[in-house]
């Protein structure tokens, strides 16, 4: 095959920008259609008899750009229709399909909770709550807020905490209200996938460091701070998203001493903090003045309600404020009001509690099933490591052929971090427990068949 060689001279500015040009010029006129995999840098330098370093750097902005994507061992590609990204949606299960695939929250009868709440509202100054109000929403309801979250473990005061359209909106607003667009964003090396959309929306230099089974390395995080100009880290301490792995409490004080060492600021994710019985304090509690502490009712409570909420350090309060003016003014005050009622009405915790039996019971037919997956109490998903030489992305192929849908570990990859081979499961998902128990039986039979001959690279 030919290799892929463009005319430098026909664009100006430093070679690498060229170079750049001729990939968008290239893309946009269908010349690189998506999913092309691009020479190597080697290749490609020896062929337009650049240096290597310079076809690095122009990769590199190309890929900041949103033009191509790139994983160590796989590759320079064009983005396409098949980019993680673009496959991030909620999957609908049907009576034969089973998804593993999203952490939705548990099915459960929310209405019955809800529905009295909702009479209470349209009894009550129902006009004030369908009108306009203050970005941070109003400070009876933060207190209520702050009161609670006291109870669960976590610190925080009424003027450091506004609400959010849910933990994703969080993140959005912390990169935005920490002026981290363009700029390097550290992260786990498998992380969440709404962080990555958002830093690839808002043009951010991912970098994912590498893991253990308790999560970020510190040895990690210090030598990426001493060789890379960086001011947010982004990290799920509990309950880490896709590998489950939670911190210990020595080594959230190792992340918080490096933090503090090199001025980084840091997002705490702590949509699954209160779904353990037991819980270890969060890093805001350690290093509130350089903490964002990201929480949600979405997944303790009701996906559809959408509040979140932050702690923001105080030097960071105004902007906050103005990135949500920025980008939606402010949360329905009639949806954070129900959010409070639930809340003050203590109907809340009942849900987390049926949440932690139903996902317990699952997390023993994980164990039985899949002894090989590796789960924690509370959590909504497991982590399975495959066997050689089963790959990722080929595994979840052959499990959706099975009508069983689980998450590549592609989906979770960070920049240009090397995800392990491995799958994401859902134990949340499904309807019952019968169904998680069908879709881990039929997995099951897909790793006891044989591998396949060639696989995926």
């Amino acid at each position: 095959m030919t290799i892929w060689t463009p005319d430098l001279s026909l664009f100006e500015g430093p070679l690498y920008l060229k170079l750049v040009k001729a990939i968008e010029q290239a893309i946009a006129c269908g010349a690189l259609p998506p999913e092309t995999r691009l020479p190597t840098h080697r290749a490609l330098a020896d062929r337009l008899g650049v240096t290597v370093g310079t076809v690095t750097r122009a990769y590199a902005e190309a890929e900041r750009r949103g033009l191509l994507a790139a994983r160590v061992g796989h590759g320079t590609w064009v983005r396409g229709a098949t980019d993680p990204a673009n496959e991030w949606v909620i999957r609908n299960e049907d009576d034969h399909r089973i998804e593993l695939w999203q952490n939705l929250p548990v099915q459960l009868d929310r209405g019955a909770i809800v529905r009295p709440l909702l009479t209470e509202l349209a009894q009550g100054d129902l006009n004030g709550l369908l009108g306009y109000d203050k970005e941070a929403g109003r400070a009876s309801q933060r207190q209520l807020f702050v009161d609670w979250l006291a109870e669960q473990g976590i610190e925080g005061s009424e003027d450091r905490l506004l609400f959010s359209h849910g933990a994703q909106h969080g993140i959005l607003l912390a990169l935005l209200a920490t002026g981290c667009v363009g700029e390097t964003l550290l992260c786990e090396g498998l992380s969440y996938p709404g962080m990555l959309g958002n830093a690839r929306q808002l043009k951010n230099q991912v970098v994912g460091l590498a893991m253990d089974e308790e999560g970020l390395l510190p040895e990690a995080l210090e030598a990426a701070c001493r060789t890379r100009r960086a001011k947010l880290l982004y990290l799920t301490p509990t309950l880490q998203n896709p590998t489950t792995a939670t911190m210990s409490l020595a080594r959230r004080e190792a992340i918080i001493a490096i933090a503090r060492r090199h001025d980084l600021l840091i997002v705490e994710d702590d949509v699954n903090g209160l779904l353990p019985e037991s819980a270890l304090p969060p890093l805001v509690n350690l290093a509130p003045e350089r903490v964002i502490y990201l929480g949600s009712l979405a997944k303790i409570a009701c996906g559809g309600l959408r509040v979140g909420f932050v702690l923001a350090p105080p030097a960071l309060r105004n902007g906050f404020a103005q990135a949500m003016r920025l980008s939606s003014w402010m949360v329905s005050p009639l949806l954070i009001e129900l959010a409070c009622k639930l809340v003050s009405q203590r109907q809340i915790m009942p849900l987390i509690e049926q949440q932690r039996r139903i996902l317990a019971r699952r997390g023993e037919l994980l164990r039985h099933l899949l002894p090989g997956a590796r789960w924690q109490p509370g959590s909504m998903h497991a982590w399975l490591p495959l066997p050689e030489p089963w790959r990722s992305q080929e595994f979840a192929e052959a499990a959706n052929a099975l009508d069983v849908g689980v998450a590549s570990g592609e989906h979770f990859a960070a920049g240009q971090f090397a995800a392990p081979q491995g799958v994401r499961l859902s134990l949340s998902q499904p309807a019952t427990d019968a169904r998680v128990a069908e879709g881990l039986e039929r997995l099951a039979g897909l790793l006891r068949a044989a591998p396949p001959t060639n696989p995926l690279l």
